[in-house]
């Protein structure tokens, strides 16, 4: 059966597209760009995007080397990206919601073609309409990270007017839209991160901004309700240390085997809740961060777009760490 008789019509599309391709794990030069097929779509429940902008996120440079294999085993070669921003060209014949032509972002799985790519398949009920005042690079920035920050401020702990929260690494994707999350809730935020990003960090609307390096966390800070650290290690064991009783800690999750092993002792001692947080596709907090991102009460921070022929580049950016915001790929006019 053709294409049309299951497919609304869209612009013509090539036979290929240029993607970036995890050819075995490893370090950046793993990612190769290279010319492949269009992805299959599902005729129904699906739409075909053409990707303008695609999120970098420290989850794909774990499953770049392999140390989520076990929970994500890729077949090789495979193109990774979850945060997508572009195009519909194509929907399923039972796609109501989305139109040929609208502009979109959203979170994919993982599991299947990702983002980084010039086209990209999807659930028709992963993406949504972008913001209207984000073109596409800050639109790919946003789904991950500001979900993740959500996800586990307000699905998990529950912040709100009087909370007092706690954001460590908040120079970062995930730590920059949690403390104006927090500060959209009504919570007052503390945050930490390098001194060469304190201002960075109050702009946003830190009440307190700890510089970790000069500053020691228990005797700037205490008595919280919520700390939301995306760090690890000996961070999080000092952050059980300026939780109040009956407190929660929010891990990002990260398989840091420092935190794990001290966490039943510590949560015992401290009388506090530790939660993961993991990255999860749920649109429906999509729904709720429009509002806010269009009235400007969240902005999206890039640090740096690269074209995805510098992927590699990208992701050695992506291993050095110490962020300021996001890093995006464009597909050429993105």
């Amino acid at each position: 059966m053709s294409e049309g008789d299951w497919m609304n019509p869209g612009p013509d599309l090539p036979q290929t597209m240029r993607a970036a391709l995890l050819t075995g794990y490893g370090g950046p030069e793993a990612l190769k760009p290279a010319d492949v097929p269009l992805p299959s779509y599902a005729p129904h429940n699906e739409v075909l995007i053409e990707v303008k902008a695609a999120g970098l996120n420290p989850f794909e440079a774990k499953l770049r080397r392999g140390w989520l294999a076990g929970l994500f085993p890729l077949p090789l070669p495979h193109v990774l990206g979850t945060d997508v921003a572009g195009v519909v060209v194509r929907k399923g014949f039972d796609v109501s919601e989305l139109e040929v032509g609208d502009r979109v972002y959203g979170l994919l799985d993982p599991m299947r073609q990702g983002s980084y790519a010039q086209y990209v398949a999807a659930p028709s009920y992963l993406v949504r309409r972008m913001p209207a005042n984000l073109d596409f690079a800050a639109a790919a920035a946003v789904p991950m990270a500001a979900c993740t920050a959500w996800y586990g401020l307000v699905t998990l702990a529950g912040i709100g007017p009087g909370s007092r929260v706690l954001v460590q690494a908040a120079s970062g994707g995930v730590g920059a839209f949690a403390v104006q999350i927090a500060k959209a809730r009504g919570a007052w935020v503390a945050a930490t991160c390098s001194e060469a990003n304190c201002s960075f960090v109050a702009s946003l609307g830190a009440d307190l901004v700890i510089d970790y390096a000069s500053q020691n966390l228990a005797d700037s800070v205490s008595d919280l309700d919520v700390v939301l650290n995306c760090i690890g290690g000996e961070t999080a064991l000092e952050s059980y240390q300026v939780l109040k009783r009956g407190g929660q800690l929010l891990i990002v999750l990260r398989g840091d085997m420092v935190e794990l092993k001290a966490r039943h002792e510590m949560m015992a001692q401290y009388g506090v809740t530790t939660r993961e947080v993991a990255f999860s596709a749920q649109p429906e907090i999509l729904d709720q961060l429009r509002p806010l991102i269009e009235a400007g009460t969240i902005t999206v921070h890039l640090e740096r777009s690269l074209p995805l022929e510098e992927v590699a580049e990208a992701h050695a950016l992506l291993d050095a760490g110490r962020r300021r915001g996001k890093l995006v790929l464009t597909m050429g006019d993105g």
